[in-house]
């Protein structure tokens, strides 16, 4: 009967009258049936963006739980409703935060699978800033953006579900390089050119993917 309790608020906009109960990583796999693979694709895919791109996003090395967990979850909506699922998985998220993540930035994994899916430009980001987003401290509206940014990076580069990884990593003065390996490398490397776009509205340093050539 817990199953299908949580089951019938799956779909809903958290609302007062409902009660936020966080869940153990574990039931929100189950309860929500998350594709464990491309999951765990997006989990280390988002660290190796972490560790490479560290210099630059300037997150601290705690947060690297945060990105796995946020990584972990961001397509929790997919069998609730497929087509808004970035919204779903927000709305649940919101009611049933992964119960390993500290309450203070538990807001920060349910926006961030609503951040993952749609294209971000300056004009949304802001509108997202007039809704109850910016209810949210300053620093955890930021740090939200931040994470997103690599989420939708590394779910890009899972996109073609061939387990597409990182190669060779060129950094230039402006801009870094990344070649791709893998049999999905062109169509992953065109999907994270098209999501790095959340990236180029908050740093400087242009990001380029290119499949790794072949001898």
């Amino acid at each position: 009967m817990k199953t299908l309790k949580h089951k019938s608020l799956k779909h809903k906009r958290p609302e007062k009258d409902l009660r936020l109960e966080p869940l153990p990583l574990e039931d929100l796999y189950s309860i929500y049936e998350i594709e464990r693979s491309h999951a765990d694709n997006v989990a280390r895919n988002a660290l190796k963006l972490f560790d490479i791109l560290a210099s630059i996003h300037g997150l601290k090395p705690e947060m690297r739980n945060l990105i796995e967990t946020a990584a972990l979850v961001h397509d929790i909506g997919v069998k609730t409703d497929f087509e808004n699922h970035h919204k779903a998985g927000r709305n649940i998220l919101l009611l049933h935060p992964p119960l390993e993540v500290p309450e203070r930035l538990r807001p920060v994994i349910a926006w961030t699978a609503f951040l993952h899916k749609k294209s971000a430009d300056k004009e949304k980001i802001e509108k997202l800033k007039e809704k109850n987003f910016g209810k949210m401290p300053e620093d955890l509206q930021k740090l939200t953006l931040k994470v997103a940014a690599l989420i939708r990076l590394a779910d890009a580069l899972d996109y073609s579900r061939m387990e597409s990884r990182l190669g060779k990593v060129t950094f230039g003065k402006c801009s870094i390089r990344f070649e791709l390996e893998g049999q999905g490398a062109v169509t992953d490397a065109e999907r994270m050119e098209k999501k790095g776009d959340l990236w180029h509205l908050l740093y400087n340093i242009r990001l380029e993917f290119r499949p790794a050539s072949k001898m």
